[in-house]
């Protein structure tokens, strides 16, 4: 914001010291047709001209440096002398920070600026440390650069640092590029490295399992091994199974896994052809024992039970009087904080300031400072000591409302809550009625993902179909609705 501040003050003085001499040579010839007293109109509107012809001049200068400083930075790179390419680039940067250009005039000059420095930096054969943050606020600007991505992604598989900026430009990138294979390849790479299976990553394993082009042996297998450790049921991952399975893997938790998903995966037109590989590929195994296996691959598939009632779900109670104690604690540590900066400011400017009427300006106004921060305290205090003494109410007994709509959609289920949170905010975010529940096995807990509750299994498929056939879902099952652990 710095850059603003010179641009408005620099502004502002040019435009009155040239409005001024304007009205100095203009004003006079028109005083003794329209008065005096309307010589504020014709004032104004000079000093509005002179503002706006400042800033467009201003604008004019800044793009002329700007083309000069980015045409010399080009002849340098070209010439092999990164230093005087770095140099005239930083120079260039102080330009883009001057008070030349407003925020307005400020964005192409700095786009252009962006550009020109994250691909002089990804061109480098030993990149600086800062060359991470400047490819990466060029792809978020200019995700569609495939060259840049490309370097981008390839940084990331070697092993530079992630952040969370660096999932959200992964996105962008996948976002931009659908039918590029070999960014969606690197973008599985990444994923799988960090151990992905959120609605993004899903996404991008589904483009290259769909695209009909055989993924390498390393790259399927590696998703193989996500899904079976996140246990996942679903046509995606049955896909993934058989294709490992036909390839001549012998992982014993692969045909547990098929069984699961054979017994998992509602049988209709898109699944029909998966669900006759996967018969074929169990074809020696008996019932019975397919329900064993899939049980073994998840257990919480045997512990089921379809009439079991949700009596037992502990309600969660927000804690609200701790969160008053500790916000009325921060508002008296800010009132101290302001305190003791008014009187450090004080105490520096008492040597400059000598006059009695400056001297009295500054008593009354510590004294104004002061009676606001006694009477902030002190209602403060009141209302922790009211807050502390105050008997604590009885919780209201919750009433629980008999279901009537005994079943639902589930489109996904997770072993960590934030990616089930994730992904129930971006269904809401497709106008979805989408919660999560809790359900604990012997040995895990999942973070169930569902949608809305139905009056019967036909209209719970039929608008899993629907939703489907959107696709705004992938797969599903019906399940027996349960209500949701948070609102």
């Amino acid at each position: 914001m710095g850059y603003l501040f010179k641009h408005l003050a620099v502004r502002l003085w040019t435009a009155l010291i040239i409005g001024s001499l304007a009205a100095l040579v203009v004003l006079p010839p028109f005083a003794g047709a329209v008065g005096p007293g309307w010589m504020i109109v014709p004032g104004l509107g000079l000093l509005s001209a002179a503002y706006w012809l400042t800033g467009v001049a201003f604008a004019a200068m800044g793009r002329r440096r700007m083309e000069r400083l980015l045409g010399e930075a080009t002849v340098w790179e070209r010439a092999g002398m990164p230093r005087e390419v770095r140099q005239t680039l930083a120079r260039a940067a102080a330009v883009v920070d001057s008070f030349l250009f407003s925020p307005l005039s400020r964005r192409t000059p700095a786009g252009r600026l962006l550009a020109q420095t994250a691909r002089f930096q990804m061109a480098q054969t030993t990149p600086e440390p800062s060359s991470d943050a400047v490819a990466g606020a060029y792809l978020r600007v200019f995700p569609h650069d495939r060259e840049a991505s490309i370097k981008w992604l390839d940084g990331m598989i070697a092993g530079r640092a992630v952040t969370q900026q660096s999932h959200d430009i992964a996105a962008r990138i996948g976002n931009a590029h659908p039918e590029d294979g070999a960014i969606q390849r690197m973008l599985a790479q990444f994923y799988l490295a960090e151990r992905r299976g959120d609605f993004a990553a899903l996404r991008t394993y589904r483009l290259l399992i769909d695209a009909g082009e055989p993924l390498p042996d390393a790259l399927i297998g590696q998703i193989a091994d996500l899904f079976l450790a996140e246990q996942r049921m679903d046509r995606l991952a049955l896909k993934v199974y058989l294709d490992v399975y036909n390839r001549g893997e012998h992982d014993s938790r692969l045909l547990p896994g098929i069984a699961a998903c054979c017994r998992m995966i509602h049988p209709s037109p898109v699944t029909l052809p998966l669900l006759e590989k996967a018969d074929a590929v169990l074809a020696g195994i008996d019932t019975s024992r397919r329900s064993e296996m899939a049980a073994a691959f998840l257990p919480e598939m045997a512990d089921s039970d379809p009439g079991r009632s949700a009596r037992g779900r502990r309600i969660m109670q927000p804690a609200i009087a701790p969160m008053i104690r500790q916000t009325l604690t921060g508002l008296r540590k800010l009132a101290y904080g302001c305190a003791a900066g008014v009187s450090s400011l004080l105490r520096k400017t008492r040597g400059g300031l000598s006059s009695r009427r400056a001297k009295s300006v500054l008593k009354w106004s510590a004294m104004g400072f002061f009676m606001i921060g006694v009477g902030w305290l002190l209602i403060n205090t009141a209302m922790h000591m009211a807050d502390t003494f105050k008997p604590a109410e009885k919780a209201p007994v919750p009433v629980v409302v008999p279901v009537t709509d005994p079943f639902t959609l589930q489109v996904a289920a997770y072993l960590n809550e934030t990616d089930a949170r994730r992904y129930v905010e971006q269904l809401k975010g497709q106008g979805l009625d989408a919660y999560w529940t809790r359900a604990t096995g012997s040995s895990k807990t999942w973070y169930q993902v569902r949608i809305a509750h139905f009056e019967t299994k036909a209209k719970a498929r039929a608008v899993g179909e629907d939703l489907k056939t959107r696709q705004l879902i992938g797969d599903y099952y019906v399940a027996n609705y349960k209500r949701p652990d948070v609102p």
